[in-house]
């Protein structure tokens, strides 16, 4: 490489070091700006936390650099120096036109490559130093489980660093070595030079000990499930197997270091090839699965730790009805697909928010929230009927105020155009942006460096930008400890207040159950947090949920002063919190493994809560080869905190599973002569999922059905029951327990003086709702509906 060359190398390679570190500190003070405009707690806990995360990744990977570029430099000081020595005029030296620098940037490199990343140790590191506690032992090891929660994971990650070190740091050196002539093969045997024989001993010896500390960490991958379900026999001699491996590996570090020695090296080779066998013995003995799931004694210890990993509870519950019958129900109505389709337009987008409750007729009623944008108008919340629906089968709304539901998909709540919300644009430049005020050309720069958005250098004087203006996106920049659930409304201090539960997971918690999970395999899932995140201002708070979660309090200690204690969780959000689909798709597959009912119980598919709200949800279990059910989770939210409970179903009790129901449904004459009338003018007919509800009267279930005409507007027009063996059909939920009864029979929707008597007392009641807040014309409009519906062919 000539001169002029070289020094362009170095223009450029500087370039890039200048620009990817001006990019990384404009990155690192733009997050610390927004987390002060988060909230205070935030912007303490966040600074905090980065410096952390910096140090320790800075730490490793200075470490890991450093290994490579010793162990490299003077592998080529032996192997490929610069002059040929006196004594061996023949040796090969080091190329004149490499740079010997560029071997040490090939040992940074390679630290680089194996070091990054060691900023994900940060939370076991931050729990290990806690010293969390859960007062409760693992039954193999007798450990406390915390242990598997912060001093285990941070033990596997540092062997793998240290394993994955030596040998590569074995394998680079030998090709410097080989490259050098120092280590070949002559008459068909392996020649290794006097001079490089102790910094391979060394080497071998580093990977001597990893392999011995992977071994010895045997026994807790055991205790962790990470080889599967064991009982204490086999996880015995999987630990005296480990042991022996642990063993045979120290000795290869005592022949490693004799070799050094000038021992001959058939000792050294021994040893290492019994090492490698055990290890592959080791991984070849086979797993005693089987035996261990039909042990009732490690059936017993799962359960117990399936409990507190997924907080399913202890015992089994016994079917209790609830106070009200079947008939009684409030029902839900919608998915969430229909509820969109059913509230959208041609000019508008509806995205659902999710289940919930507001306040109507003196009661909490169960509604549908969902956002509703469009092109040049601001978003609004809509807070859509789940329980009712008109006489023809169309939506509900409730406004905030009224006593009764309006037709249509009326407004709830107003939302200011720049308003966190799950639909909130990725940035948002603007004067009443909830972010940061461009005031200065260094905030500029910094801030359109590192969001690459060009428009905040050109932008007006007192333009304030913001970005993660999701409420999930920003509780999870926020605590990033944590899995955020999808976000749900709430009205709390006079404002729209968005709510999200903080999971806790871990892959290494010593439960029997281990999952799939977003994240990768999971064995503990846990509540932990309530987070939310205030539509106006953007200011995020983050509570305990309950004060015994010694896993929440140690992570409260860790971020103080960002997690607050339970009692600080404001009133109005302690009550009517649907219970998260997330949680409950987890503890559904815990019920599905072996410490519960091994192979017997099969989750149906989540369905929709039995009653409108979402705060209590009951999933079907059925048997696998039986159209019956075997048993339902029961999973409540209320305000002293959750329970799961699981429902076994005795033999006197013959429940049909949802596709058994599904058929006999399809069977009734009404509903294949309205699927036929839906599909004949130009319309989809979609039938809905299955609800369970356990009643006063029984264990009932029922099923609603939806037109889709072509303007996309979606109808309830069917709903099916049953209750015990007799079903019945109807164009409500009312009319459908009637039918079951034998009283009337189905009506098509909308048709019939009772539709039209039901209807005119809806629109009665949304006008004494419209009185009673003094909102005269959507009185008059409420006045004119009723008179075009009692009186139609009336001529104005």
């Amino acid at each position: 490489m000539s001169g002029r060359a070289r020094r362009i190398a170095v223009i450029l390679v500087g370039a890039a070091l200048v620009l990817s570190a001006g990019r990384w500190v404009s990155v690192f003070l733009t997050e610390r700006l927004w987390e002060s405009s988060v909230s205070e707690a935030a912007a303490v806990s966040g600074a905090r936390r980065a410096l952390l995360d910096l140090t320790l990744e800075l730490l490793v990977l200075f470490l890991a650099s450093a290994w490579f570029v010793c162990h490299l430099a003077f592998a080529a000081r032996v192997a490929l120096p610069d002059r040929a020595p006196p004594e061996r005029l023949q040796a090969r030296v080091w190329p004149a036109r490499l740079p010997r620098w560029t071997l040490y940037l090939a040992g940074v490199i390679l630290g680089v490559l194996v070091g990054t990343g060691a900023g994900g140790w940060l939370d076991v590191l931050l729990l290990t130093i806690d010293g969390v506690r859960f007062g409760v032992a693992d039954p193999l090891l007798g450990v406390d489980l915390g242990f598997f929660l912060r001093d285990f994971p941070l033990w596997l990650a540092m062997q793998h660093l240290a394993a994955t070190l030596a040998w590569l740091g074995l394998a680079a050196v030998l090709a410097i070595h080989v490259a050098g002539g120092e280590v070949t093969i002559i008459d068909r045997r392996l020649r290794i030079s006097p001079k490089v024989r102790g910094h391979l001993a060394i080497l071998l010896v580093a990977l001597a000990v990893a392999i011995g500390w992977g071994s010895l960490l045997e026994e807790f991958r055991l205790a962790a499930g990470l080889r599967g379900p064991v009982v204490a026999s086999e996880f015995m001699l999987r630990t005296l197997v480990s042991q022996v491996q642990a063993g045979i590996a120290a000795a290869a570090v005592v022949a490693s270091m004799l070799w050094w020695l000038r021992v001959r090296p058939v000792v050294a080779v021994t040893v290492w090839s019994l090492l490698g066998l055990s290890l592959a013995t080791g991984r070849l003995l086979p797993l005693g699965t089987v035996v261990a799931t039909t042990d009732e004694r490690w059936r017993t210890a799962a359960r117990r730790l399936d409990s507190v990993a997924f907080s399913v509870g202890e015992a089994e519950g016994t079917a209790v009805g609830l106070s009200v019958f079947a008939a009684e129900l409030a029902p839900t109505l919608w998915d969430e697909a229909m509820i969109s389709l059913a509230a959208a337009s041609e000019s508008t987008t509806v995205t659902s928010a999710g289940r919930g409750w507001v306040r109507g007729s003196g009661r909490a009623r169960p509604v549908w929230f969902a956002v509703r944008e469009g092109t040049g108008q601001a978003p609004v919340l809509l807070a859509l009927a789940d329980d009712e629906v008109s006489a023809s089968g169309g939506i509900l709304a409730w406004r905030e105020g009224d006593t009764a539901t309006s037709p249509g998909s009326a407004s709830y709540r107003a939302l200011s155009p720049h308003a966190l919300r799950p639909t909130s644009p990725a940035v948002d430049l603007s004067m009443e942006a909830k972010g940061i005020s461009l005031d200065g050309w260094t905030k500029r720069l910094v801030l359109a460096w590192a969001l690459q958005v060009p428009a905040a250098l050109s932008a007006p004087s007192g333009t304030r930008l913001g970005w993660r203006l999701d409420p999930a996106v920003r509780l999870g920049a926020t605590a990033p400890f944590a899995q955020w659930t999808r976000p749900r409304p709430r009205i709390a201090d006079g404002g729209v207040v968005w709510t999200s539960d903080g999971l806790l997971t871990s892959a290494h918690f010593p439960s029997s159950a281990r999952i799939e999970w977003t994240s990768g395999p999971a064995s503990m899932v846990r509540s932990a947090f309530l987070g939310t995140v205030n539509a106006a201002t953007g200011v995020v708070r983050i509570f305990r949920r309950d004060p015994s979660d010694s896993l929440a309090a140690a992570w409260a200690r860790i971020t103080g002063p960002l997690i607050e204690a339970p009692g600080a969780i404001p009133p109005e959000l302690r009550i009517q919190d649907p219970y998260p689909d997330e949680l409950l798709v987890a503890q559904t597959r815990v019920l599905e493994g072996p410490a519960w009912q091994p192979g017997r119980l099969v989750a149906a598919e989540l369905p929709p809560p039995a009653a409108g709200g979402g705060s209590e949800v009951l999933v079907p279990l059925v048997r696998r080869a039986s159209r019956q059910l075997e048993g339902f989770l029961l999973a409540r939210r209320t305000a002293s905190g959750d329970s799961v409970r699981l429902i076994r179903l005795d033999s006197t009790s013959a429940v049909e599973s949802s596709p058994a129901l599904i058929e006999k449904w399809k069977l009734f004459p009404f509903q294949q002569a309205l699927s036929d009338s839906v599909r004949a003018a130009g319309g989809r007919f979609e039938p809905g999922l299955v609800r369970h509800a356990i009643a006063r009267d029984g264990i009932a279930a029922y099923q609603p059905a939806w037109s889709v005409p072509a303007s996309g507007r979606a109808q309830l027009v069917l709903v099916n029951v049953m209750l015990g063996r007799k079903l019945g059909t109807g164009r409500s939920y009312a009319e459908a327990w009637r039918n079951l009864r034998g009283e009337v029979g189905p009506l098509v929707p909308g048709a019939g003086a009772e539709a039209t008597l039901e209807e005119a007392r809806r629109w009665m009641r949304h006008a004494d709702s419209a009185f009673k807040r003094g909102d005269f014309q959507e009185m008059g409009r409420a006045f004119q509906f009723l008179r075009e519906l009692l009186e139609p062919n009336r001529k104005q």
